[in-house]
C-alpha cells in the first residue's frame, strides 16, 4: 500500500517509462545483443592485460554461457525504473512536504536527478576512470538517447501527474483501504 500520492505517481510513471524502454530496447538492441556483450567483454578482458588471442577465446566461450540472459532484456528496465521510482516517488515526497515546493518543480527536480546523477554521471565516471571505449560502445548499439529515453519519459510523465486533473487524481488522493 502506499501511503502518499507522490510515490504512487512515481511508482506509475516509473512502470509506464519502463515499459516504453522495454519496447524500445527489444525494437533496438535484441538483434545486436550477443554483439554487444562480446564487445564489451572482449575490451574488458584487454583492459585487464590479457593477450588478444586469449581474451578473444574467452570471449566467445563467454557469449556462449549467457545466452539465457536474452529474456532479461525486456524485464530489466521495468524492474529498474520501478526501483527508481521507488526511491525517487519518497525524494519527491520530501520536496513537496517538507520543502513545500510546487510538484511541478519537485518533478522536474527528480526527473533531473534522475537523468544527471543517477545516468550520465555515473557514465561519466565509469568512462574516464575504467572503461574509457564504454560511451562509444553504448552510443554504437543503443545510443544515447535511447539509454536517456526512459528517465525523459519518466520526468514527463511525473510532471503530466502533478500538473493536469486526470483519473491518477482519483488514485491519488483515495483513502489505503479504496485501493
Amino acid at each position: 500500500m502506499v501511503e502518499s500520492k507522490q510515490i504512487l505517481y512515481s511508482l506509475a510513471a516509473g512502470i509506464i517509462a519502463g515499459v516504453i524502454a522495454s519496447i524500445i530496447l527489444l525494437v533496438k538492441f535484441s538483434g545486436v545483443f550477443d554483439e554487444f556483450m562480446y564487445e564489451i567483454i572482449y575490451r574488458q578482458l584487454l583492459s585487464a592485460g590479457l593477450p588478444e588471442e586469449k581474451a578473444l577465446e574467452i570471449a566467445n566461450t563467454s557469449i556462449q554461457e549467457i545466452k539465457w540472459v536474452h529474456w532479461l532484456i525486456p524485464i530489466g528496465p521495468i524492474i529498474n525504473m520501478l526501483f527508481l521510482g521507488a526511491i525517487l516517488g519518497v525524494f519527491l515526497d520530501f520536496l513537496i512536504k517538507r520543502l513545500s515546493l510546487k510538484p511541478y518543480i519537485a518533478s522536474i527536480l527528480a526527473g533531473l536527478i534522475l537523468i544527471f546523477l543517477l545516468q550520465l554521471i555515473p557514465m561519466l565516471i565509469i568512462s574516464k576512470l575504467y572503461a574509457p571505449w564504454l560511451i562509444e560502445l553504448l552510443d554504437k548499439y543503443i545510443g544515447i538517447a535511447t539509454i536517456l529515453a526512459p528517465s525523459i519519459i519518466y520526468t514527463i510523465i511525473l510532471i503530466l501527474f502533478n500538473t493536469i486533473e486526470g483519473p491518477w487524481t482519483k488514485w491519488g488522493e483515495a483513502k489505503p483501504e479504496t485501493y
